[in-house]
């Protein structure tokens, strides 16, 4: 058997790039209802997915204190609070539990000044039941509990994907 030869080497490389590259940017999954949850905020209060059924689309975020990408990800969402009326939109940070604790996203969310309600999922059941595989992760639930979107980037027109 020979082995390649440096062109040939060079081409498997660049297409094993071009696949990645087309993979991350073909559009995020979205599919069928939202799994419902009922959390633990951290400031005491219970939410349930079920609340905004009906009402206003949900965009979840999916993060822990410990991920870099979350840190560069939370001021985007929190820009998106300011600039989105919560009538038309909620928006809940569910800290996935595997690695924190109840007491460090509450430190955390209280240095980073968020704007938007946080969850804190304990045993990772909910973030489990979305499938998510990475943080961040964003899922954008429509009124009718939904999901239109998920994945690691916030899209480029949240309310128009919910309309």
């Amino acid at each position: 058997m020979k082995l390649k030869t440096g062109k040939n080497f060079v081409v498997s490389i660049l297409s094993a790039l071009l696949f990645t590259t087309l993979i991350s940017s073909l559009p995020a999954r979205a599919a069928g209802p939202a799994p419902g949850f009922t959390l633990q905020s951290i400031d005491g209060s219970t939410v349930s997915l079920s609340q905004f059924k009906g009402q206003k689309p949900v965009l979840l975020y999916f993060f822990a204190t410990w991920c870099h990408f979350c840190q560069a990800m939370g001021p985007k969402v929190s820009a998106l609070r300011k600039s989105t009326p919560e009538s038309q939109l909620a928006i809940v940070a569910i800290d996935v539990g595997s690695g924190d604790s109840l007491e460090k996203v509450k430190r955390y969310e209280k240095d980073s000044g968020a704007t938007y309600t946080v969850l804190y999922d304990q045993g990772s059941k909910v973030t489990r039941s979305y499938g998510v595989e990475g943080i961040p992760n964003i899922v954008l639930v429509d009124k009718n509990g939904d999901i239109k979107y998920q994945g690691s980037d916030l899209p480029p027109d949240v309310l128009s994907l919910v309309k």
